[in-house]
């Protein structure tokens, strides 16, 4: 079973930079499992090539993509500097188990959710229920046996969603005036459709 092992460790010192540091800093200590002396010769071999910053690198701006092509919003209501230290730490907490755009984005969008009911400080005062709603519409879009519908998606709103949503996508810092009410997301005819009601 050492080929398994080697796989998952070598797999580790890609997405987990902590356990990199720590093989090269350690050597050989820090690998585990059931390994041949050639396997653990070859992972510190790796932890230590410059090559492996690389392929890092390519892995960071594959799964940062995931999120910034999915959830655009959320990104821009968290800012640059929000966003980087945001993704860090999802990243930490959730090592990656599917390819699937729309589960990693849905994921991040529950763990900035359960970050902001630790206390997190919020960037902006909409980044909640921004969110919230991109997190809603690929709810909808999610794959579903054919025939299936998918139920509503209510999403509560305590400022002006429309102007709101539409200064974010024009890349602007919106200032929003609170407006309690809620979206209502629905999925007819292959495509998502929104309408709003007051709260």
């Amino acid at each position: 079973m050492s080929a398994a092992t080697f796989q998952a460790l070598f797999a580790r010192l890609v997405i987990d930079p902590t356990f990199r540091d720590d093989v090269r800093a350690q050597g050989a200590t820090a690998l585990d499992g059931d390994l041949t002396a050639l396997e653990r010769e070859r992972l510190l071999f790796v932890s230590a090539d410059p090559g492996m910053d690389v392929t890092r690198t390519l892995h960071k701006g594959f799964r940062l993509s995931k999120l910034m092509g999915q959830l655009p919003l959320t990104c821009a209501a968290l800012g640059k500097e929000a966003l980087a230290r945001e993704v860090a730490e999802f990243w930490r907490r959730n090592p990656p188990v599917s390819f699937y755009y729309l589960a990693e984005a849905v994921a991040f969008c529950d763990f900035l959710a359960a970050r902001l009911e630790e206390g997190m400080e919020a960037p902006t005062p909409y980044l909640a229920e921004v969110a919230a709603w991109e997190r809603a519409g690929l709810e909808l879009q999610r794959p579903r046996p054919e025939g299936e519908v998918p139920p509503l998606q209510i999403v509560e709103f305590a400022h002006d969603p429309l102007p709101l949503l539409a200064a974010l996508r024009r890349g602007e810092a919106p200032e929003p005036a609170e407006r309690p009410c809620l979206m209502i997301g629905g999925y007819d005819g292959g495509k998502v459709e929104w309408r709003l009601a007051e709260d």
